[in-house]
């Protein structure tokens, strides 16, 4: 009888670390420091802003909504993600300024509240600082 109580009480000992072991793994994201590509892209793009832009505040966002409905509008087109990183789109908002979409590389902790999680294709507001003429930038569509 003894043996058998031990070796019950050896596999509810068993099963108790290993369900303690597979809950620890679930809750706990891969570390931030070396992007995974299953939490996005694998490499890190960097752009500079292009001379003459800038980036909206979300004073100018909260002002003018249809600013993030243009960001919508690009992030929901078919093919997005497969956009050229610096992609600049130039339009003139209501207030009579111009302002433009950039696709650039967005990134959201993992783990986090924003999703996508990790590196991937996002789209950055720009507003007009000075005279370029929207046609001197490559990749504008």
């Amino acid at each position: 009888m003894k043996p058998l109580l031990w070796l019950a009480a050896g596999a509810a000992a068993t099963a108790v670390f290993l369900l303690t072991r597979r809950s620890e793994a679930q809750e706990t994201p891969p570390s931030s420091s070396t992007p995974s590509p299953s939490y996005g892209e694998a490499t890190r793009v960097t752009l500079a802003v292009p001379a003459g832009w800038r980036r909206v505040t979300n004073a100018e966002v909260n002002a003018l909504p249809e600013l993030a409905s243009y960001a919508t509008a690009l992030r929901n087109t078919p093919g997005f993600t497969s956009m050229q990183y610096g992609t600049l789109s130039t339009f003139q908002a209501s207030d009579g300024k111009t302002y433009a979409t950039w696709v650039e590389q967005h990134y959201h902790e993992p783990g986090g509240a924003a999703k996508p999680w990790g590196l991937h294709h996002g789209v950055t507001l720009l507003a007009q600082t000075s005279g370029v003429v929207s046609d001197e930038w490559i990749g504008i569509r």
